[in-house]
Formats: structure tokens, sequence, C-alpha cells
């Protein structure tokens, strides 16, 4: 364990943070502020690492890969990896009366990593990110312009609803790159090549049909889980992730009960995985979107008990992208951050956009902002901006209908803001035909790929978050919240800078 002590006092400084995968929060607080932790262990196997999960504590804070404490003026302090191939790289900063201890714990193989002083934090944060993005061969291809389907149709989603929505972009003149099929295809979790009794037809039917409309064809995945239904389980029940009692381990809660995980360390596991890569490259899906990719990497007995867990994630991913084949798009979602570089084109930073601004019971009395939800996906996409370095960011879809959403105008607009800031993938989920000539604009405008934007402030803050950019400023707060230039700024609204 590395170990330093900052002889500052803790209520001059601010903490920015980074969890641990896609949906873990990441955030800009006061340090001396506590560190909220779930109420249930469910939320913190599906949101959090069960390893190293967030403190429930005043004035100490856990992050993962990259830690940074902030005064006032911009300068202070930043810590972070050199590599974090196989290795969990774990900061924990703590305020001890009139100093601050910062320790980082190494789970996995043993990797360098820095804590240096500098008189500007986010340039030197968004360094190191460089320099570890760059150690680990990032890539960073072009953005891509996507639909998909989730925010639409979500596990009902069919055949000809994708199709419709297809043809229905192209007579608009929307510019999608990618029209990708989500969750509901398939019979269950883990049988992924038997289609599901509503979609009304096979998923291979549907990749030649995109590409005559002009599209390329991108299918959603979720290869590391099975459900215990699914005929994956039953065949190979030796295939999961055990826990001490040697039966499979629960990871989550979702599809209405729990669900397992593949054991990626199993030499069977690997190569059914790479099989899957390479089936859905065979039936014309060259966009993969990977999902709930965490589960590779929890706490539990392993068919290879040397193996790390950050180890047994990547020689999932790996596999992966064997069967893939390396001209593939690979998006990750819900996946370790750091130890997908390399492999993954593209990362969700941030938990689900959602037709609404704020799912406040569970934020507030569970103590788990994970969940799907526009404050949500905005408070930890804008605070991991620098991660560009590492992959194609993906702040999620934007959401530019009224038909089936709680967002106000405002509230569409701060995503659209989101996503011109993160820059990165572009995204939609609206189903075309409910969108008027104002979602149709609003559509367009999202749809303009953007280069990532820097922050000017991290003293500056409209909520919980990096929230000052260049080209604009965000108020993520439920009251009104002053700009750079002191002028009021409505609550969950974004304002572009004044040229």
């Amino acid at each position: 364990m590395h170990k330093w002590t900052v002889n500052e006092a803790p209520e001059g400084l601010k903490v920015l943070i980074s969890g641990f995968q896609s949906w873990s929060e990441a955030k800009l607080q006061p340090l001396t502020a506590r560190q909220v932790a779930p109420a249930y262990h469910w939320q913190v196997e599906q949101g959090h690492d069960p390893g190293f999960a967030p403190s429930g504590e005043a004035g100490v804070w856990r992050s993962h890969t990259v830690l940074a404490l902030a005064r006032e003026d911009g300068s202070g302090w930043v810590g972070g990896a050199l590599d974090a191939t196989r290795t969990f790289v774990q900061w924990e900063a703590r305020a001890q009366g009139d100093h601050v201890t910062v320790t980082c714990r190494l789970e996995g193989p043993e990797v360098g990593v820095l804590w240096e002083e500098t008189p500007d934090v986010i340039a030197t944060l968004e360094a190191h990110a460089a320099q570890l993005g760059s150690a680990m061969h990032a890539r960073t291809p072009a953005p891509l312009r996507v639909w998909c389907s989730w925010y639409s149709y979500y596990r009902a989603v069919t055949l000809d609803a994708m199709l419709d929505n297809a043809r229905l972009a192209r007579e608009q003149g929307l510019n999608f790159d990618v029209f990708q099929l989500d969750d509901g295809f398939q019979a269950d979790l883990g049988d992924w090549e038997l289609p599901s009794a509503h979609f009304g037809g096979h998923a291979r039917d549907l990749p030649e049909r995109l590409r005559a409309l002009g599209f390329t064809p991108g299918i959603w995945l979720a290869p590391f889980l099975a459900s215990p239904t699914s005929q994956l389980f039953a065949q190979h029940p030796d295939w999961m992730l055990r826990g001490e009692d040697g039966r499979p381990l629960p990871v989550g809660q979702n599809w209405g009960g729990p669900y397992y995980a593949l054991d990626t360390t199993h030499p069977e596991v690997l190569a059914w995985l790479r099989n899957l890569g390479a089936t859905v490259r065979g039936w014309g899906y060259t966009y993969l979107k990977i999902d709930f990719l965490y589960g590779a990497s929890l706490p539990g007995v392993r068919h290879d008990p040397s193996v790390g867990r950050a180890e047994a994630y990547r020689m999932g991913i790996e596999a992966f992208r064997e069967g893939a084949g390396p001209d593939a798009f690979i998006l990750g979602c819900g996946a370790p951050l750091a130890q997908s570089i390399g492999v993954v084109d593209a990362m969700r930073t941030g938990p689900d956009v959602a037709p609404i601004w704020d799912e406040e019971s569970r934020r507030v009395w569970l103590g788990d902002a994970t969940g799907p939800s526009a404050r949500n996906a905005l408070h930890t996409a804008l605070s991991r901006w620098y991660q560009s370095a590492w992959y194609q960011p993906d702040p999620d879809v934007a959401i530019c209908r009224r038909e089936l959403s709680m967002l106000s105008t405002p509230e569409r607009e701060a995503i659209a803001g989101m996503l011109d800031v993160i820059g990165g993938l572009r995204a939609s989920s609206d189903p075309i035909a409910l969108l008027n000539d104002e979602g149709l604009e609003l559509l367009r405008r999202c749809l303009k790929v953007s280069t990532p934007d820097r922050p000017v402030s991290l003293s500056l803050r409209g909520g919980a978050a990096v929230t000052h950019f260049s080209r604009g400023e965000f108020n993520l707060t439920d009251r009104p919240a002053p700009d750079a230039q002191g002028r009021p700024l409505a609550p969950h609204s974004y304002r572009e800078a004044q040229k």
C-alpha cells in the first residue's frame, strides 16, 4: 500500500473521484462531506465494487484508478495509475483534523502509481489520463451516431419496429451511422442464439435489411451473464462464478430476479465467449454493445484461483474481442473502466439516461445514484471528461421526444449539452414517429459530432459534479445557481457560453 500525507486543512479542499464501473458515481464534492454508501448489497454488486465499496463515512472518499484534491484556485494534488490492465488501483482520501491522509491499494500485480502536487489539477489529471491511455494502447476510433432500441421499446422490441424506425430515419434525413438492436431479441439471458417469442424473427435476419437502408447493424449482448432459467445455466452450471458454498453466485437483480456471471478463468467459458463474438459477426453485426460486464470482476470462487479479479475480467473481454475480430466496434457498458482500455472502442461513462430527471427515492433514501435518470447520467459523465483519452466516451442517449417522457425542455437541453461537452458517441433511442418538428430539430443538433470539451473550473459548482466547461455551464441542482459571470442559471439546465 502507498501512503501520503497532505498537510492542508481538509475544509479548503474538494475531492474528485471516479467509481469502479460505468454506472458507479463520479463526483466533485467538499472533502469533508460524506461519501454515501448504498443501503442494499445488491446495489453494491450492481453499481459499485464490493471489494472496495463507497465508505459511507464523512471525510472518507474512495476512488478507482484516479483521485484528485483541489483548492479553490485550481491547484492541488492528482493521483493516477501507470497501468490498469490486470490490477485494480484503489484510492482513498481521509480527512484527519488539520491534514489529509491519502492511500493507494493495489489489487493485482504491482504497477506504478503517481501522486503529485500541481498548480493545475485539470491539466495534470488530463495528462495522467492520456499517459495511461497511451501505455495501454487505447482504441479511440472516430465517434459514431447511433440509434438503439432500448429507450423506445425496452425488452418488447421487434424486428418490424427496428425496420420501421430505420426507414423513418432515412426518410427524415437523420444521419445515423448505426442502428443497434438492444435487449429483447433473445430467448433468455445467455441464450443469445435462440429468438424470443415476440421478436418476430431471428437477430440474424436484421443486418442485411439495415445495410440496404444505409446503416451499420449493431447488437446488444451481456456476454458474461446467465439467467437461472436459461439453457446456458442449465447445461453449464460449472461455468458460473461461485460462492464459498460452491453454488453459483448471484451477481445482481434484474430481469425479474437474480442473475449469474460466467467464470472467465474457465477455459471452456473463454472458448464460448470467442465463439459468441464470432457468431454475431457472422450474422452481420459489426457494432457490438456488450453490457453488464462487471459480473466477471466480482469477488467469488473461480476455476483458476490464482487469477485475480481484474485479470479475470480482462481475460473475458479479450476472448470476446478475439472472436469478434480487431475491426469490430465494441462499446462497453457496466464495465470496469480502466481495465477495459485497449480492448473496447467506446465506453459508457455514466448511468443510463432516462425520461425522468431524478429517481429521488433510490438516490436519497437508498443511497444509490447509479440508477437510470438524467440527473445521475449528467453528474457522472461530466465528472469523467478526461476519460476521452481511454476510449470514445458514451454519455448515453439524447431524449428529444415530449411523449413518453417527464423531462422538461431545459432538462432535454441539458442532456443535449452533455453530449456536446463530452463528445464521443452520439446516440438516440426516441421512436422516430413520436418526434414533432421541435424534437427532430433537437435530435439533429444532438447528432452533430463534437470534440471533447474541457472544464474551466473545479470551484464553480452547479451540483456535486464538474459543471463549468469552456462551451457551457450546467446547473444540476434543484435551485437557481450562479454561472461564471454571476448570472442566475435555472435548475436542471444548461447554458452555452457566450461567443
